[in-house]
């Protein structure tokens, strides 16, 4: 009886989760519109993603060897075999290199944070606004990361008292937000039911869902983080089977209000993603143990010291070491990166992120929830409704031409 009260009064403990209750959608943010057909343009992040991104390979339970020192030092890095290998990377150290290609992503967030401002979020549908919501997120997250970097430890940076999660980082529409605002107090409160929302949420450190090599959008939403899910859920990172205990990431204790019933619900979770042969492991264990956490920021080499020097300690033989079964050496990556800063231009805030058929719409639309007030909804009109409705106004006119006569 008491075992099972110690492991109640665990699960309890490890279900302690953040909220942003308090925060008040604006009006324009509530509801969607189903039927819109209204998209965002994300070209310039695409571009930087795809050539500052590294993909770590098919998920895997594979350790990393313990490290050791090199010849002439008894120094070497430590890091968690366990997990140190998992989830994909940054070049946060050409970033820190050259400021000039940290600049494109400062451009990219303020560009981000300005679509409010240009249409009213409610006139998207659904998987746009996440897509658009997850997509600021990231950017945000690693642009305050290139300010800190080369910062290894994370954990303080992202989860303290006033960290990267809890400050009024971002201003989207005029509206001062922080991390958590846009994940609680804007995704779940509106979609409380879409748990994979949180494998869209990079935060940076090895233990947090991967960020992709290409941006979000409503096409690609469900795909995509369903990928990440399966990546993340199936690395020593997400969760890893232990005899009697399934070990799984700190980070669904800290992402517990999604899993109410905390064990139940997220060993039903699991069971959606993992592997076939090893449901039967997390089946047969009797506790669920929040104890995986790597707060090492997810870049490539720059806070991996050289002790000792050695022709395979070099950056591009990290580089490459990392990047196994990739199919782009990685001196080209870096040279893509480079090529980035001077052809990636920042979107315009005057509607850049819009197609030029979608301007007029949206110009009209801000005039009249500006000057109406209240929900406005976008529809496109057939050929054939466009000319019962013109032929209809035509009739409405003659009839009142009559009456005035």
């Amino acid at each position: 009886m008491w075992q099972k009260l110690l492991i109640m009064i665990f699960l309890c403990l490890s279900a302690k989760s953040v909220s942003a209750s308090d925060f008040s959608l604006p009006e324009a943010w509530q509801g969607e519109t189903p039927d819109s057909v209204i998209t965002i343009d994300y070209a310039d992040l695409d571009y930087v993603l795809d050539a500052a991104v590294l993909m770590s390979g098919p998920p895997s339970r594979k350790k990393s060897k313990a490290a050791s020192a090199s010849v002439s030092t008894r120094l070497k890095n430590n890091y968690n075999i366990l997990t140190t290998n998992a989830g994909n990377r940054i070049m946060f150290e050409e970033f820190k290199k050259k400021p000039e290609m940290a600049a494109v992503i400062s451009k990219i967030r303020a560009s981000l944070e300005s679509v409010p401002v240009e249409i009213p979020l409610n006139s998207l549908n659904k998987k746009e606004q996440i897509a658009f919501w997850l997509n600021l997120y990231n950017v945000v997250v690693i642009d305050e990361i290139n300010k800190v970097y080369p910062k290894k430890d994370l954990e303080d940076f992202v989860t303290g008292k006033d960290g990267l999660l809890t400050r009024k980082l971002v201003k989207a529409g005029g509206v001062q937000l922080s991390l958590n605002d846009i994940q609680y107090g804007v995704l779940q409160q509106k979609y409380p039911d879409e748990v994979l929302v949180i494998y869209g949420l990079y935060q940076g450190y090895i233990g947090s869902p991967s960020i992709r090599k290409y941006a979000y959008t409503g096409a690609n939403l469900n795909r995509s983080l369903q990928f990440n899910a399966t990546d993340f859920i199936n690395t020593n990172r997400g969760t890893y089977p232990n005899g009697k205990t399934f070990r799984v990431a700190g980070f669904y204790q800290r992402n517990a209000s999604y899993f109410p019933d905390f064990a139940a619900d997220l060993r039903n979770h699991l069971k959606e993603y993992l592997r076939e042969d090893e449901i039967p492991l997390l089946d047969q264990a009797q506790t669920l143990v929040a104890d995986i956490n790597d707060w090492t920021v997810t870049d490539i080499y720059g806070t991996s010291r050289n002790y000792g020097g050695g022709a395979a300690t070099n950056d591009a033989a990290l580089l490459g070491a990392f990047a196994q079964g990739q199919t782009m050496p990685g001196s080209e990556e870096v040279a893509n990166l480079e090529l980035m800063a001077s052809t990636v231009q920042a979107k315009s805030v005057t509607y850049g992120r819009f197609s030029a058929d979608q301007v007029q719409k949206l110009k009209e639309m801000k005039f009249n929830h500006e000057n109406r007030g209240g929900v406005v909804t976008v529809t496109d009109l057939t050929e054939a409704e466009a000319a019962a409705k013109a032929k209809a106004k035509s009739e409405s006119g003659k009839q009142n031409d009559k009456q005035r006569q």
